[in-house]
C-alpha cells in the first residue's frame, strides 16, 4: 500500500476548514482510504483491472464517459454537472470529467459531498454529531451499507490518531483537581446535568461519564481519556 501522506494532510486541513469535528474528519478519512484502496489518491472506476483492461471496462458502462472518479467516485453526467456547479466550476466537470481526478478538486468533492449529502442525500451530521457517533450507519452517506463495518473500524483507527493529546490527564473515579472540575462543567453542558463542580470525581461524575460514553459510542468505562475529552471538546 502506497499511502499518500501529503494528500492525507491536505484532506485533514480541508475537513478543518469545513468545520468538521474530529469524529467527522475521521470518517471522511476512513471513507477516502477505503474507496482509494488505501492509497489516499483519487482513483477511476475499475482501476483495479489495470491499464487497457480498465479502459475497456469503463467503455462498457452506461454512463460512459462519466464513470466513477475521485475518492467517493462520482458517476453520471448530472452528478458531474451538479458537483461542478456546487464547486463554482460551472460546466467544467462535464466538459472535462478527468478534472475529478485532480487531487484538489477530488478533496473538495469528498468533503463538500459528504458534509452536504450530495452523494445519497445523507450527510455526515445525520450520523456523527454532538449526540452520537454512528460510524456504521454513516456508510449510507456514500454507498448504502456496503463494507460499513470495515470502514467503521478504519474510522475508529483514525479517531484514535486524530484525538488530540489532552491538556488534561486521564481521570477517573477517585481523581481530584482542576481537570475534574473542567470535566464536570463540560459534562453538565453536554448532558444537561447539574453536577457539583467541585473537582472530586465521585459516583455522580462517574455515572455522567459513562452516560456520555455510551451515547457517543465509546466504551463506557468511566475513564476520561483522549477519546472522551474529544467528545467534551465542544463543551469546554
Amino acid at each position: 500500500m502506497n499511502l499518500d501522506l501529503g494528500l492525507t494532510r491536505q484532506l485533514i486541513a480541508a475537513c478543518g476548514a469545513a468545520g468538521l469535528s474530529t469524529a467527522q474528519t475521521a470518517y471522511v478519512l476512513a471513507t477516502n482510504n477505503w474507496e482509494s484502496n488505501g492509497t489516499m489518491k483519487p482513483v477511476e472506476e475499475g482501476y483495479y483491472l489495470g491499464g487497457e483492461r480498465a479502459k475497456s471496462y469503463q467503455k462498457t458502462l452506461r454512463y460512459y464517459p462519466y464513470y466513477g472518479r475521485g475518492f467517493p467516485q462520482i458517476t453520471w453526467e448530472d452528478n458531474y454537472r451538479r458537483l461542478g456547479v456546487r464547486l463554482g466550476m460551472g460546466e467544467a466537470l462535464v466538459t472535462n470529467p478527468e478534472l475529478a481526478l485532480d487531487p484538489d478538486i477530488a478533496i473538495k468533492i469528498a468533503v463538500i459531498g459528504m458534509t452536504e449529502g450530495l452523494f445519497t442525500g445523507r450527510k455526515l451530521s445525520d450520523y456523527i454529531n454532538s449526540t452520537k457517533t454512528d460510524f456504521i450507519g454513516a456508510r449510507r452517506i456514500v454507498n448504502g451499507t456496503d463494507k460499513a463495518k470495515q470502514i467503521a473500524e478504519l474510522a475508529d483507527s483514525y479517531l484514535d490518531a486524530l484525538a488530540p493529546v489532552p491538556d488534561y490527564p486521564f481521570i477517573r473515579r477517585g481523581s481530584r483537581g482542576e481537570a475534574v472540575a473542567v470535566a464536570q462543567a463540560a459534562l453538565n453542558k453536554a448532558l444537561g446535568l447539574r453536577l457539583k463542580v467541585d473537582g472530586i470525581f465521585g459516583s455522580a461524575t462517574d455515572e455522567a461519564t459513562r452516560t456520555l460514553q455510551s451515547r457517543r459510542g465509546l466504551t463506557d468505562d468511566g475513564i476520561i481519556g483522549p477519546k472522551t475529552w474529544d467528545q467534551l471538546e465542544d463543551f469546554l
